[in-house]
């Protein structure tokens, strides 16, 4: 299975902290919006907003000082494939992408504002990324703090994002939740275990007509019921595991997570994909991804930190794209990217400029 078809499974499941991991395949673009316009100040807002230009939010000014009660959680996620030493040589590739597969987040949350920093250096989703969440809007806000833009989206709207294909229609979700034996201690917090199996049916549009299938994911869950982490704190956590799931249909999986699971600080995730119009009858195992917290704070937070969307920030013009290096990397960006040091294989060719005609004719070279 190619690591590309690895990162879509387990995205397409919820499995949001995988989001700045995925090296080695490009995703394709999304959906965004916006407008590059500094926010107005209006008349007959919501205290402590101010109403935004055209497509763009309101600035968040209930958060723009001070400091908010919250948590600090460093995060470390690994891919876990078992018997891969065993495996045929068709598993190179999963071997290569389990040895390189430890990927960096920092999460800070509160009870009303979640924030993730992407931490993984050369992946296609720049380190530095942020990805904030206010529930009161239903929506994620994906940040650039280069370009200090940002880009608004849904939930399935982000999970179709990295599955750089067409739009997936999620439907007939299912969700058990079971209290587990097992005790374990994570960051220096002893937490208990629980046991999810969530499931839904999903539709897309392609060329060769309407295709169909059926995700599961097997979620294990260690969490804490440790009085100084406040509900709405756990709350906040499961709002960023359960990412595709968060519209009409598939609020009943992340209300029923929210009333069985405390504050979580491990999750293993394995997704098992049927249908598609693949070739294979059988459904597609993928590799467990474990999210384990390394360390665990409750503190002051700067509010700044939380603000959706951040300050000073504007929103995207167009839709948000990966690169390695930018989102927004053109072909005068990717033309500036140094070439490794060493002769090059003998059947290596130069890059073609598109452009050359207008400039006289390109380069030739071998």
């Amino acid at each position: 299975m190619r690591m590309r078809r690895l990162c879509v499974v387990f995205v397409a499941a919820g499995a949001l902290m995988l989001l700045g991991g995925c090296k080695k395949k490009k995703p394709g673009g999304g959906t965004g919006t916006g407008t590059t316009a500094a926010p107005k100040k209006g008349t007959g807002d919501a205290p402590g907003t101010t109403k935004p230009a055209a497509g763009g939010l309101p600035a968040d000014t209930a958060y723009a000082s001070g400091n908010t009660k919250g948590v600090a959680m460093a995060l470390e996620m690994k891919l876990e494939v078992p018997g891969l030493d065993k495996g045929p040589k068709g598993g190179d590739d999963l071997k290569a992408a389990q040895a390189g597969s430890v990927f960096k987040q920092a999460m800070h949350v509160d009870d009303k504002r979640g924030r993730m920093v992407f931490q993984t250096k050369d992946s296609y989703i720049p380190e530095g990324t942020e990805l904030r969440y206010d529930p009161s809007k239903k929506k994620y806000v994906l940040a650039d703090p280069g370009k200090k833009k940002y880009w608004v989206m849904t939930g399935s709207e982000l999970g179709n994002l990295l599955e750089g294909g067409p739009g997936m229609t999620r439907m007939n979700y299912k969700i058990e939740v079971t209290d587990g034996k097992a005790k374990e201690t994570v960051a220096g917090i002893e937490a208990a275990l629980s046991k999810a199996k969530l499931s839904f049916d999903w539709k897309v549009k392609a060329k060769g007509g309407e295709k169909t299938g059926k995700i599961t994911v097997n979620l294990d869950i260690w969490h804490t019921a440790d009085k100084k982490f406040k509900a709405e704190w756990g709350d906040m956590m499961i709002d960023f595991l359960t990412v595709p799931f968060q519209d009409a249909d598939g609020q009943k999986v992340v209300d029923e997570l929210k009333k069985k699971i405390n504050f979580p600080v491990k999750w293993a995730m394995e997704v098992i994909s049927e249908g598609g119009g693949g070739k294979s009858k059988e459904p597609a195992k993928a590799p467990k991804m474990v999210t384990t917290a390394t360390s665990v704070e409750v503190k002051d937070l700067p509010k700044a930190d939380l603000a959706y969307p951040p300050a000073g920030y504007a929103a995207a013009e167009g839709p948000y794209q990966f690169g390695k290096g930018g989102q927004t990397a053109d072909k005068d960006v990717l033309g500036k990217i140094p070439a490794k040091k060493g002769k090059p294989p003998k059947d290596h060719k130069p890059p073609v400029d598109p452009d050359a005609d207008k400039k006289g004719g390109a380069k030739k070279g071998g």
